[in-house]
């Protein structure tokens, strides 16, 4: 800065655009900067360096800035939900295990002596943590889950509702949608940041706290409007991998009485280069099950038997899309009923 600050003057001076007096202000002024950077060099040097060593400084949490106020943040995280939680059973859905018992342990000490004069069990107030609210959460989100697919996806085999539940119900996407809803600064736990197991608990916690605070069925809407409709950025058929697609058609066709899957070459293309392309089709009596392409003919057989188990599932990509709002209101939704499973078909029974 002083560099560009003394440039400035010479080329001032040799415009003539300032007198003698105020050139000879800002050379003195511009002479000073220079001894106080020279100065001051070593010293900011020492200290950048210094900071460089230590690595970047931990994250902090707000609150550490001075200005926060809890009440109102979790008030504020219930209303961005567009849900009216019971603020105490909001409170508890936030409170980690780990940061109870610490909590304890600190009114333990600072209690004791106060204890000790006063036999009053109201004096002594316990948080609880959200364990119980996971649990109930958790099992809520699983039941309704599963309902929800088998209702929307009737021809689909058990094990193909097993694998999507196992997606939208897993840890991680309980922690992927609780950091994206804004529990990272509201959860109570001794360390910050939380970790992906804080925010899957603390995430299925308030589906518990809604129930509790609600119903069971505006928490089951909540598991839609947040969960389930995931499902809209992915694939169904790409999240169950069905293993041997072409063995699996062919104890379909037989139950229904009809032949086994027949492959036939539609067209191919470039056979004899790298690029090479095969157009396999499946018939049973005639009738045209599944096509697809491939790089082998191998590979085009088994991508023309899960087209085929598309159709029969009713998952192809142009189905109807997944209902929602009103419309998932309207849905049959039967918590005892299962899919068929494969292990019945390959079985025979």
């Amino acid at each position: 800065m002083a560099t560009r600050m003394c440039m400035r003057l010479h080329l001032m001076r040799k415009s003539k655009f300032l007198t003698d007096r105020p050139t000879a202000f800002l050379k003195d002024t511009c002479t000073r900067t220079l001894k106080t950077y020279k100065s001051r060099r070593p010293v900011l040097s020492e200290l950048f360096h210094k900071r460089q060593s230590l690595g970047p400084e931990p994250e902090r949490h707000p609150s550490a800035y001075g200005i926060w106020n809890y009440d109102s943040e979790v008030y504020a995280f219930g209303k961005r939900l567009g849900e009216d939680f019971k603020d105490e059973i909001l409170k508890t859905s936030l409170v980690l295990r780990s940061y109870q018992e610490e909590d304890e342990k600190a009114k333990e000490i600072l209690l004791d002596d106060y204890s000790e004069e006063n036999d009053d069990d109201d004096n002594t107030v316990s948080r609880d943590s959200n364990e119980q609210l996971a649990k109930q959460g958790e099992k809520l989100a699983s039941r309704y889950v599963k309902a929800y697919l088998r209702a929307t996806y009737p021809e689909m085999f058990e094990e193909g509702i097993s694998a999507v539940h196992d997606y939208l119900t897993s840890d991680e996407m309980f922690a992927y949608v609780g950091s994206q809803l804004g529990l990272k600064d509201i959860i109570l736990k001794m360390d910050y940041p939380p970790t992906d197991e804080d925010y899957s608990v603390t995430m299925k916690a308030v589906i518990g706290a809604l129930a509790a605070s609600q119903d069971v069925a505006r928490a089951e809407a909540f598991v839609r409007d947040f969960f389930i409709v995931q499902l809209v950025a992915e694939d169904i058929n790409e999240i169950w991998d069905v293993i041997n697609p072409m063995g699996v058609l062919t104890n379909i066709l037989k139950k229904m009485g009809l032949s086994p899957p027949e492959p036939r070459l539609i067209w191919k293309s470039a056979a004899s280069t790298v690029m090479s392309v095969y157009h396999v089709g499946l018939y049973s009596d005639r009738t045209l099950l599944g096509r697809a392409p491939g790089e082998t003919v191998s590979i085009a057989e088994e991508m023309a038997a899960r087209d085929a188990l598309k159709k029969y599932m009713n998952t192809q990509d142009h189905r109807a899309p997944l209902k929602f709002r009103e419309a998932a209101e309207k849905l049959q939704i039967d918590y005892d009923r299962k899919n068929a499973s494969l292990s019945n078909l390959s079985s025979g029974s």
